[in-house]
């Protein structure tokens, strides 16, 4: 009887390996393959996820292998992997590495990859989108592409351009390419503009509830009352620009991710502030903003998508004066001292009928003076961060009804001296003589007992005696992205 071993029988017949069919779970632990695995020469699916490789050569892989998974590992270059791969390969998986530079494209070819029918290069950071599809281009039997996840699907003409580009692709992003689309698409990749690579995007904000009423924009002010006090209220947002914001000031920001801290990228993102016009109080105050933003670095807007847009909403309440007041004064002054009255009934008495009514309007007109406004004082209302990952994973539109949490720090600050332990005190010592106070006459006239319990059932408050709960401060905010 032959002499076989198990491992013998594991080169000869083991078809596919995957780390997460054991029963330790997946790797995690895998930093290089190595020349062993050559020994499984009938070895077709290899499947290495969430692992921490680097880099794989491809002298390390068996000839007969047609799927390989390498997704979620920390490959940034392909050009180990390209020397001499596995003839036969049909599906090649490189989602969630660091693949960057654009020119990684050159090592995606028909020559390197002759049977590449899928390829997943999703969740990465590539950029160059028109590169890389004039390289792809040259593989005959792709059927089925990946590129969600990565900056370069914010450009405006990306899925027209790809498609048009690659008329035997069957899938894109998952999307099944239909004919009806094919046809919309045809000639775009000549048309000119086609080729810019630009990202546009909407932000629109709605309707903005909770916005509590302090009654300061409702105080009804005579003519000669100042200051006059205006109040008005705005909703402000943070985004990406490439050239510094004209309507708010601007500053260069680092973006850090919220799951481990960490910063995403090595970018100083240049964030500009925008803010809606003014609106003054109201239950529910519509504003029906749009306003579209470009953005041509498309590396740090994926991380300024993944990080989010803060928005919050504010208070602006404006003083004004009158720009004359010390005239006005001087003028005041001399009336009362008498100076000039004979004068002006000379005048009085020379003048008709018709120049005193003209007289009178000049005065009325004289009288309403021009205002001079101090520097708002702003007050944040509430603020939130809106999460726009889902335009990352390839979604066009993020609309969201964001909860903002309140700034209620003046509050917070009474609260905290109220519960200090000398206010504690000083509001036990009162407790304790009042109930001594009451003690001593309840002895004296047992008659006010029962008045006194009376009293205490009408002086608890009721339901409806309660204050009211504070209502949530809501906006209405829709991020689209153009195509």
């Amino acid at each position: 009887m032959d002499h076989i071993t198990v491992s013998e029988v594991l080169r000869q017949q083991l078809e596919a390996l995957c780390l997460q069919s054991f029963p330790c779970g997946s790797g995690r632990w895998v930093t290089e393959v190595d020349a062993q695995i050559t020994k499984f020469q009938n070895l077709e699916e290899l499947v290495l996820s969430a692992n921490k490789l680097k880099t794989v050569q491809s002298s390390n892989l068996p000839r007969k292998l047609k799927n390989l998974e390498l997704c979620a590992n920390h490959i940034s270059s392909l050009k180990d992997l390209s020397i001499n791969p596995p003839p036969l390969l049909q599906h090649l998986g490189l989602a969630y590495n660091r693949i960057q530079s654009s020119s990684e494209s050159i090592f995606l070819t028909a020559d390197i990859w002759p049977n590449l029918v899928s390829l997943d290069l999703s969740f990465n950071d590539l950029t160059d989108l028109f590169n890389l599809v004039s390289k792809i281009s040259t593989l005959q039997n792709l059927r089925i592409l990946m590129l969600q996840g990565n900056p370069l699907t914010f450009i405006t003409t990306y899925r027209g351009y790809t498609i048009d580009c690659l008329p035997k692709l069957c899938v894109l992003d998952g999307i099944l390419i239909l004919p009806d689309e094919k046809y919309k698409f045809v000639g775009l990749s000549k048309k000119k503009g086609a080729q810019e690579s630009k990202a546009k995007l909407l932000v629109r904000i709605g309707k903005v509830q909770g916005i509590a009423n302090t009654g300061a924009h409702t105080e009804q002010q005579n003519a000669v009352d100042y200051p006059v006090t205006t109040v008005t209220y705005h909703v402000c947002y943070e985004f990406i620009d490439d050239m510094p914001s004209n309507e708010l000031e601007s500053q260069p920001k680092q973006i850090t991710t919220e799951e481990d801290g960490q910063q995403c990228y090595p970018l100083d993102l240049h964030i500009g502030f925008y803010k809606t016009a003014g609106a003054s109080w109201n239950e529910c105050i519509d504003y029906e903003y749009v306003k579209e933003h470009v953005s041509s670095d498309l590396l740090a807007l994926k991380s300024f998508l993944v990080a989010g847009m803060k928005v919050t909403v504010k208070e602006e309440k404006t003083l004004s004066w009158p720009k004359d007041s010390d005239d006005n004064a001087t003028v005041t002054k001399r009336e009362k001292s008498g100076v000039g009255k004979d004068k002006e009934k000379d005048k009085v008495r020379s003048s008709s009928r018709g120049s005193k009514m003209d007289n009178k309007s000049k005065k009325k007109k004289v009288n309403i003076p021009e205002l001079r406004h101090d520097p708002p004082i702003v007050k944040t209302l509430g603020s939130a961060v809106m999460s726009l990952k889902n335009l990352v994973s390839g979604e066009m539109r993020a609309f969201s009804v964001c909860n903002l949490e309140l700034f209620n720090k003046n509050l917070e600050q009474q609260h905290d001296i109220d519960k200090s332990p000398q206010n504690s005190n000083k509001s036990k010592e009162r407790k304790l003589k009042s109930d001594k106070e009451n003690l001593e006459t309840l002895k004296t006239s047992p008659s006010l007992l029962g008045k006194e319990k009376t009293k205490d059932t009408e002086n608890k408050p009721t339901e409806e005696e309660l204050p009211p709960p504070i209502a949530a401060l809501t906006v209405e905010i829709e991020v689209q992205l153009m195509c």
